[in-house]
């Protein structure tokens, strides 16, 4: 076999090669694409949980915040009850003939049983309101807990779209800028999507915005040599 004949096959099984990469770069590009796509409603429903989840962490922040609030102030006022008692009591104790003072203890007295009467009907609403918080702050971890594996799992299977993505695209550059597929694009009269106003500059854009555009090039040209 001469050597003209040699080259000749070697070149044509060159050709060869370069359209299976062609057309295993088109079908790669397109999964990619339609993975990408599959991924995005569940990538919106896990960003919009994690706003449901900070605005239902802060509401029950500020809950809680409340009641230990309300709870400090509880115990300072029954502190301020107990000491108001105590004084009473050494103020208004033993026999007296004074009138006035009599009366005097004994509208404090009436004064610090109401208070005291308030306060015990505080305690229990204080108690169920903690009591409620405490079952939504368990529900609110469990929640997160579920949520934080969730997004785990879902970020994991972006990044892995991510990578191949990338990987294709570096790939497909290589492709666009041979010799073979410049052949290949005059014999496809430079269809639209090969046009440099499509990829004049595709690291510019989003990941998989150029690959859609570079998936497409290569579509068209594929199309048009077969």
């Amino acid at each position: 076999m001469c050597a003209a004949a040699v080259a000749l096959m070697v070149h044509a099984a060159l050709a060869q090669a370069d359209r299976l990469e062609l057309d295993a770069l088109v079908e790669e590009g397109g999964l990619i694409l339609e993975e990408a796509a599959g991924l995005a409603p569940s990538s919106q429903a896990v960003a919009q949980e994690g706003l449901e989840i900070a605005s239902a962490e802060k509401t029950l922040r500020d809950e809680v915040q409340a009641l230990n609030r309300d709870i400090t102030q509880f115990n300072a006022a029954m502190a301020e009850q107990e000491r108001s008692t105590e004084e009473l009591q050494a103020q208004c104790a033993g026999q007296t003939e004074d009138k006035s003072l009599v009366d005097s203890c004994n509208a404090r007295i009436t004064g610090l049983r109401d208070q005291a009467s308030k306060l015990e009907g505080e305690r229990p609403q204080l108690r169920a309101r903690q009591e409620e918080i405490n079952a939504r702050v368990e529900k609110y971890n469990a929640w997160g807990r579920d949520y934080v594996k969730r997004k785990q799992e879902q970020d994991s299977r972006e990044r892995l779209n991510q990578n191949d993505g990338e990987d294709w695209l570096g790939r497909a550059k290589k492709l666009l800028a041979s010799k073979e597929f410049a052949a290949w694009l005059a014999q496809a009269g430079s269809p639209a999507a090969c046009a440099s106003e499509q990829m004049g500059d595709l690291a510019a854009l989003p990941l998989h915005s150029a690959l859609a555009r570079a998936q497409a090039c290569l579509k068209a040209v594929k199309a048009a040599n077969r």
